[in-house]
C-alpha cells in the first residue's frame, strides 16, 4: 500500500514537472515549493486559482490553493479573459479541453463519501406527485438537502456517478445523473468544462427530455464561458425557445437578439414578466439603461394573477429593484463614499439577502453577506463578492448564471448599502 501511493505520488509529480517545463502560456504560479507553473489562469479567488497546462496536444487543469502559492505573475491578456472579455480558443481546443478535463472527475471525488437515504428511490422515475417527500424522491432530496447545503455538493456528484456506476438502474435514471451533473458543476462550482462534458453526454441539446429545459442554454454557456462564443451561438440558433435562451444571448452581449427572441416569446404566449425583466438585463448589461427601465416598467405593469402569480409576484420585486439601483448606478461614487460599514438588502428569490459593505479610502475595503434567505443558491454568493471586490464597483457585475435572482440582489443591496455614505 505504502510503495502504491509512494509510486503514485512519483509519477504525479513526474507529469506535473513535465507540464510545468514544458507548458506554454502566457502566466506563472510559483509555488512555496519551488515550482514554476506556466500556462494560462482561467479563474482565481481568494482561496485558489487555477491554471491550464499544455504540453504538446494534452491539457491538464490545475486548481491550486491559495496556502500553497508564492507569486503569481499573469498577463494583461489572461487578465481579460478571467473577466470573460477576451479568452478565444478554436472548437478543436475546446472539444479537446472539454473531453480531457471534463471527463474526470475533482481531486476531492475519491476522498468525498457517499451518503444517501436507505429508502430513496434512486430509479429516479418520472412522477409529479403533489406529496413531497426527500426521503423518497430524488428530485426532492437534491432541492432540499443538496441544493440547500454547501457543503453536501461534493455529496451530490458523489451520489449522481454512483447511480452512473449501477448498471441496475434504467436508462432514465443515467440520463437523469448526467444532466445533474452537468447542473451541479455548472451552478455549484462554475466548472464549465465538467458541466460541459456531462450535457453533452446526456445530449440535453437533442434528447427530447432535456431540449425543452435550460440545460441546453447552459450549454452554449459553457461554451462562451471557454472561450468560443462562436460554438455558444451555433447551439443558441439550433434549440427550442426558452427563457434561457433569451437571457444567454444578453449575456453573450449580442442584445439585439435577445430582445427579437423576446418579441417571438411574447407572440408565443410566454409569462410576460419575465420576458419583460430578460429584456431589461439584456439592455441593461451593455449599459442600455433607458431602455432597460422602460422594459422593468412593463414588468411592472403585468397583472399578478395565477397561475403564476407568485412568479410575477416576484418579478415585480426584481423589476422594482432594478430600477432603483440602475438610479443609484448614475451617482454612485466611491471617491465621494465616506469611510464606513454600511448594511441594506435587496430581495432576492424567496426572501431578502442582507448585505454588509465597508468603504476606505475610496474603495470597497470588503463586502460580505450577513443573512439571506435564499438556501439553495449560497454558491452564488461567494462568486458574486469576488467579483464586486475584483471590479471594485456594482455596475457592470455580471450575475452568476444559474442563480442569477440571488448574485442580482447581492449586487442591488451593495449599491444601496454603499450610496448610504455618499456625501452630498
Amino acid at each position: 500500500m505504502i510503495m502504491n501511493r509512494f509510486i503514485q505520488y512519483f509519477v504525479f509529480g513526474a507529469l506535473w514537472m513535465a507540464f510545468s517545463v514544458v507548458s506554454v502560456g502566457g502566466d506563472a504560479i510559483k509555488l512555496k515549493s519551488g515550482l514554476i507553473l506556466n500556462g494560462d489562469i482561467t479563474k482565481r479567488n481568494d482561496e485558489s486559482v487555477t491554471i491550464e497546462l499544455k504540453s504538446g496536444t494534452r491539457t491538464l487543469v490545475r486548481k491550486i490553493p491559495r496556502a500553497q502559492i508564492e507569486s503569481i505573475e499573469q498577463s494583461d491578456n489572461t487578465q481579460k479573459a478571467e473577466n470573460g472579455n477576451a479568452l478565444q480558443r478554436t472548437e478543436e481546443a475546446l472539444r479537446e479541453l472539454i473531453r480531457e478535463s471534463g471527463a474526470a472527475m475533482p481531486d476531492w471525488f475519491e476522498s468525498t463519501p457517499l451518503d444517501y437515504p436507505d429508502t430513496l428511490d434512486l430509479t429516479w422515475p418520472d412522477t409529479d406527485t403533489p406529496i413531497w417527500n426527500y426521503q423518497r424522491h430524488i428530485d426532492h432530496y437534491l432541492w432540499d438537502i443538496i441544493d440547500t447545503n454547501a457543503s453536501r455538493y461534493r455529496q451530490g456528484v458523489k451520489l449522481m456517478a454512483y447511480l452512473l456506476e449501477r448498471s441496475d438502474l434504467p436508462e432514465i435514471a443515467h440520463d437523469k445523473a448526467r444532466e445533474e451533473l452537468g447542473r451541479m458543476f455548472f451552478e455549484f462550482f462554475q466548472d464549465y468544462a465538467r458541466a460541459a462534458f456531462w450535457w453533452e453526454s446526456a445530449k440535453v441539446a437533442t434528447n427530447e427530455r432535456f431540449r425543452g429545459t435550460d440545460s441546453p442554454a447552459r450549454l452554449a454557456e459553457c461554451y462562451a464561458q471557454l472561450g468560443n462564443r462562436d460554438m455558444a451561438m451555433v447551439l443558441l440558433n439550433d434549440i427550442p425557445l426558452t427563457p434561457a435562451v433569451i437571457k444567454a444571448w444578453g449575456g453573450l452581449r449580442e442584445t439585439d437578439r435577445a430582445l427579437s427572441l423576446a418579441k417571438e416569446a411574447m407572440n408565443q404566449g410566454f409569462e410576460a414578466s419575465e420576458i419583460h425583466l430578460l429584456s431589461g438585463d439584456a439592455c441593461r448589461n451593455v449599459g442600455r439603461y433607458e431602455e432597460a427601465t422602460r422594459f422593468y416598467q412593463l414588468a411592472l405593469e403585468v397583472e399578478i394573477k395565477s397561475p403564476h402569480k407568485t412568479g410575477i409576484e416576484r418579478n415585480h420585486r426584481r423589476a422594482k429593484d432594478t430600477m432603483e439601483v440602475i438610479r443609484l448606478f448614475d451617482r454612485l461614487d466611491l471617491a465621494k463614499v465616506k469611510e464606513g460599514v454600511y448594511r441594506d438588502r435587496s430581495y432576492g428569490y424567496s426572501g431578502f439577502v442582507n448585505v454588509e459593505a465597508q468603504a476606505k479610502a475610496g474603495s470597497i475595503e470588503s463586502v460580505k453577506v450577513t443573512s439571506m434567505s435564499d438556501r439553495q443558491y449560497y454558491h452564488a454568493v461567494e462568486e458574486t463578492l469576488q467579483r464586486i471586490m475584483s471590479r471594485q464597483s456594482v455596475k457592470g457585475v455580471d450575475a452568476v448564471s444559474g442563480a442569477t435572482v440571488t448574485s442580482e440582489a447581492v449586487i442591488r443591496a451593495t449599491a444601496r448599502a454603499l450610496s448610504q455614505g455618499m456625501e452630498p
